[in-house]
């Protein structure tokens, strides 16, 4: 049990993130950078959640981490960027795309400018990238970026105001509020498919997904969890047992649904 939860995308998420953690209480002053971790506010939508928020004179580095290896396809304006693994390739949504709304959320919770953000995406584990990627997204060298930032644009008094707005405003970091964004992602997206288990062989005591079928006249989304590609599932259980939905394609490893538009 023990060395199957070690290989869990969660639990290398985990260590990966605790790493970042690390390097950033060791390697960055913290009189002048005030971390912030796990930070999850409200949203018009319900709830997002921020890996990490660095918040100084400098401004406010807003990090998104990726635990992911292989080769790394994208750019900026794409809408999906590509993971290959030798010949497997998956898609995911655009970190870039996915960080805006973090930098968005911020802004308006503090009323701050485009300037005074700095949006980073900082991917942990073995990975290469393929195409060419802009300054800040980076596989090392995080520390190094941040220092790089030197013109100050915030005073300190509004440092210390920003840190304050951004800890009254977040969301308690506990188990609740974990299980408040996952249903709220459920609500907007629909119900989601049975509970996911490590076994690829279904048995009476762990049933198979929801059937997936592909029509040919639906174009499918992108899953607002990961961004891999979707399919369309029907329920097999619950209020909603018969009924048409969208779900990720990586089910079980991710649990991501959208409710079929009529």
């Amino acid at each position: 049990m023990i060395a199957t939860l070690l290989k869990t995308a969660w639990f290398k998420g985990m260590v990966g993130e605790w790493f970042i953690n690390l390097c950033i209480r060791l390697f960055l002053d913290k009189r002048e950078y005030r971390l912030l971790k796990d930070v999850t506010l409200p949203t018009p939508q319900g709830s997002t959640q921020i890996d990490h928020v660095i918040v100084s004179r400098f401004g406010l580095f807003v990090i998104e981490t990726k635990n992911m290896k292989g080769w790394i396809f994208g750019n900026p304006t794409q809408k999906s960027w590509t993971q290959q693994i030798y010949r497997r390739k998956h898609s995911f949504q655009n970190p870039l795309h996915q960080n805006h709304l973090h930098m968005m959320t911020l802004k308006s919770l503090l009323g701050l400018s485009d300037n005074q953000l700095h949006s980073i995406i900082f991917f942990i584990g073995d990975c290469t990238f393929k195409t060419p990627m802009p300054q800040n997204v980076m596989n090392r060298g995080l520390i190094r970026y941040v220092k790089g930032i030197t013109t100050p644009v915030l005073a300190e008094s509004e440092v210390a105001h920003v840190v304050d707005t951004i800890q009254q405003g977040r969301l308690a970091a506990n188990w609740q509020t974990h299980r408040q964004h996952v249903a709220q992602l459920k609500a907007r997206h629909g119900e989601a498919p049975t509970k996911p288990v490590p076994a690829s062989v279904p048995s009476a005591h762990h049933p198979a997904p929801p059937t997936a079928i592909y029509p040919a006249n639906l174009q499918s989304p992108m899953c607002p969890r990961c961004g891999n590609p979707m399919v369309l599932r029907t329920a097999g259980r619950g209020d909603n047992k018969g009924k048409p939905f969208w779900g990720c394609r990586e089910f079980p490893t991710c649990r991501g649904t959208r409710a079929l538009m009529k």
